[in-house]
């Protein structure tokens, strides 16, 4: 069972799938579909590549996601044998360093995603009937990769985002098993330091554990300048990524208490979870060479951004998301509406109360879409894995600077005017979506 606050609908009336927290449409009906949009999105990509080369392309998800290995790493990857003796056992320990733990209480276990360690953290440490209370900044959610094992393990997920209600709720049933915290969210929403700082604090019986989703823990430290996840106050497991403003592979690194990671360990070589060779040694080499002042200067140019698309949008549907800019998936159908001569706001709005054809999460991967295949502008909502925010989100990182402020303003004009077409053209659409063969 999960409870993902009280919202059944968005503002358009669309009821929520309680499982991804977005409402699903006719076109992104659900997994099938939405992984359809990604290979679709990595076609595009190669089409790109193979009539502009590879500087045609212009990253801003603030992921890399690259090998992050050397010519003399590749040497020694050539088979498992030397892979033991070279590096087995080298990544942990800087593991834990970049989390801020320590290493005489806490050990590291490299997985293969984030998720990955979502999953089995979860569905191992939880049982039937168990109790599980979580935060979340105010405008976003506990990411799918924590409720969907959350529900898979059998536990009950109450969602809050301020510390008072989540402290009000602790004693009103069965002691809770797990207090999951979500520092940033996928949507980009950042959880003030204070406030998870006041959520480490509240009472916590002996089996209470505190998990700690610091998917974004480079952006914390980069932009935020907030500490490292274990130098905040008492965590048991906490999960951060390779690749979101870290020049790594995908992968996500669990660190926490010693006992709980052995069990986990074992757990995860059970499933084939663990990071294989040449992942483990590369997310070495992306946390030795992390350096928050890229991250600080993706930061500069997203305020840029940001002047800039507030003065076209409106200053209430374009907010700083870290450093980069979003605007929600209901505010992007807002603006193409408002394009298309109709006015916005849904259900109970003034002018025209009509609902969209297109949800939310099509709107924000349409404009995803027009940006990657008319300009090169990869943005997350492309390439992204089913439960992605439904939000228009350009990250600076890694490639704003290449483009600049105003060429990335220009481009997501142009596509909010295609998103504008395709509101009124469902097969215009399914082709953005889906490919010419998307059905």
């Amino acid at each position: 069972m999960t409870e993902l606050g009280t919202a059944t609908a968005d503002r358009f009336g669309n009821p929520l799938d309680p499982g991804v927290g977005y409402a699903r449409g006719t076109i992104l009906r659900g997994t099938d579909e939405e992984v359809a949009k990604t290979l679709h999105a990595r076609r595009l990509v190669r089409r790109r590549i193979e009539t502009h080369g590879v500087d045609g392309v212009y990253d801003l998800t603030g992921m890399n996601r690259g090998a992050g290995l050397s010519p003399e790493d590749a040497k020694q990857l050539i088979s498992h044998v030397p892979f033991f003796a070279r590096f087995e056992g080298e990544t942990e320990p800087i593991a834990i360093r970049h989390m801020g733990g320590d290493p005489t209480r806490h050990d590291a276990l490299i997985l293969n995603r984030v998720s990955a360690a979502n999953f089995l953290a979860l569905t191992t440490l939880l049982e039937p009937g168990d109790r599980v209370l979580a935060l979340a900044p105010a405008g976003g959610v506990t990411h799918p990769s924590v409720t969907r094992p959350v529900g898979m393990a059998g536990a009950t997920l109450e969602e809050f985002h301020d510390v008072e209600a989540l402290g009000a709720a602790w004693t009103r049933g069965a002691e809770p098993r797990l207090l999951a915290i979500t520092p940033i969210t996928a949507s980009k929403r950042h959880l003030d330091l204070e406030a998870f700082r006041r959520a480490l604090a509240v009472p916590r019986g002996a089996r209470t554990l505190t998990y700690v989703d610091d998917a974004h823990l480079a952006s914390r430290i980069g932009f935020f300048n907030d500490p490292p996840t274990f130098a905040l106050g008492p965590i048991d497991l906490a999960v951060c990524s390779a690749d979101k403003h870290v020049a790594g592979p995908r992968a996500g690194i669990l660190v926490g208490r010693r006992d709980l990671v052995r069990t986990l360990r074992s757990r995860a070589f059970e499933l084939g979870l663990e990071a294989q060779t040449s992942q483990y040694v590369a997310v070495a080499n992306a946390l030795r060479e992390f350096e928050p002042k890229v991250i600080a200067r993706a930061g500069e140019l997203a305020k840029e951004v940001l002047s800039l698309l507030q003065e076209r949008y409106g200053r209430a549907r374009v907010y700083l998301g870290g450093p980069g800019v979003s605007i929600s998936g209901e505010d992007a159908l807002d603006i193409a509406r408002e394009i298309g001569g109709r006015s916005a706001g849904g259900p109970g709005a003034r002018g025209d109360a009509e609902r969209p054809a297109l949800v939310p999460v099509e709107a924000n991967t349409i404009v995803a879409m027009e940006m990657l295949g008319a300009d090169g502008v990869l943005t997350i909502s492309a390439v992204a894995m089913p439960g992605s925010a439904p939000v228009v989100r350009l990250m600076m990182y890694p490639d704003g600077h290449r483009l600049g402020a105003r060429r990335i303003a220009e481009s997501l004009d142009r596509a909010f005017a295609e998103l504008a077409r395709a509101c009124h053209d469902p097969d215009q659409a399914r082709r953005l979506l889906l490919g010419d063969g998307g059905r």
